[in-house]
């Protein structure tokens, strides 16, 4: 898989750090950081939910969809490089917003009026008349409420149109409505900032791998990843796509164990995921 290809280089490249291996919870030294890599937990994890599921494209660019590289929904599976223009970057910086509290399945429809709209820029959306904007998202639901996140974001992002600036996530957790998975999920996707998303799917899969208690914060459960994890883009990127893709096939509120892949390769004479052993 391209994914091991980029593992153990990043993994090698680790000489001269520490790394924390949340399996065995101890530090390693930098002579054993390619063994602590193959043997993470959290990597052993990710392998099984990247065999299970492949690639998944994410974030997706509703404005390239059915191009070349891309599904009919804007995904593009396999291909890491984008978003690459400022518009793009843009798009999926308004889907994090838009797609608080609602399903992507609606956003996909507000993204595609702010497109035919010509909102594809901050400046546009911030030139926007409010009511009419959020009269335009009213599918994503909170409209009202969003249409101001976004007016507050576009505020900020238009300071970083250049490609060779990116806003710091202070910056982002300072605009009003911008929370940290909203905000990580702007670095990640839209900036290629290597920060990990954490969402109710990651500590719900977390609570019944028995890594957390359920009562973490963001901030822990988001060091527990960088932690773990080399520094890769493909790597951050495809396990937090993977993790909401889980929790919707199997890992729901009410699982499906039975055909759970964490379940098929145990871990030192056990099962991944201690839930599906009740």
């Amino acid at each position: 898989m391209r994914y091991f290809k980029s593992l153990y280089t990043v993994a090698v490249s680790f000489y001269g750090r520490f790394f924390y291996c949340a399996a065995s919870h101890f530090i390693l030294d930098s002579r054993d950081q390619v063994e602590a890599v193959k043997n993470s937990f959290l990597i052993r994890v990710y392998d099984l939910l990247y065999r299970e599921y492949g690639a998944q494209g994410w974030w997706p660019i509703k404005s390239l969809s059915g191009r070349n590289g891309f599904d009919e929904r804007g995904y593009h599976r396999g291909d890491y490089s984008y978003p690459r223009t400022p518009e793009q970057r843009f798009e999926i910086s308004l889907g994090a917003v838009l797609t608080q509290n609602t399903s992507w399945r609606n956003v996909e429809q507000v993204i595609e009026k702010l497109l035919e709209a010509g909102l594809c820029s901050p400046e546009e959306v911030l030139k926007y008349p409010l009511t009419e904007l959020s009269e335009l998202i009213r599918s994503s639901g909170y409209f009202n409420q969003k249409a101001k996140k976004l007016k507050a974001l576009s505020a900020l992002l238009q300071r970083y149109t250049d490609q060779r600036n990116n806003p710091s996530r202070r910056e982002l957790l300072s605009v009003w409505g911008v929370g940290p998975e909203t905000a990580d999920s702007i670095l990640l996707y839209a900036y290629h900032d290597l920060y990990f998303v954490v969402d109710a799917y990651t500590r719900r899969l977390l609570i019944r791998l028995n890594k957390i208690k359920g009562s973490e914060d963001y901030e822990a459960i988001r060091t527990l990843f960088s932690t773990c994890l080399p520094d890769d883009l493909s790597l951050y990127s495809e396990y937090h796509a993977l993790i909401v893709r889980h929790a919707k096939i199997r890992c729901r509120k009410a699982p499906m164990c039975e055909t759970c892949p964490l379940l098929k390769e145990p871990l030192s004479g056990k099962n991944l995921c201690a839930h599906g052993n009740k």
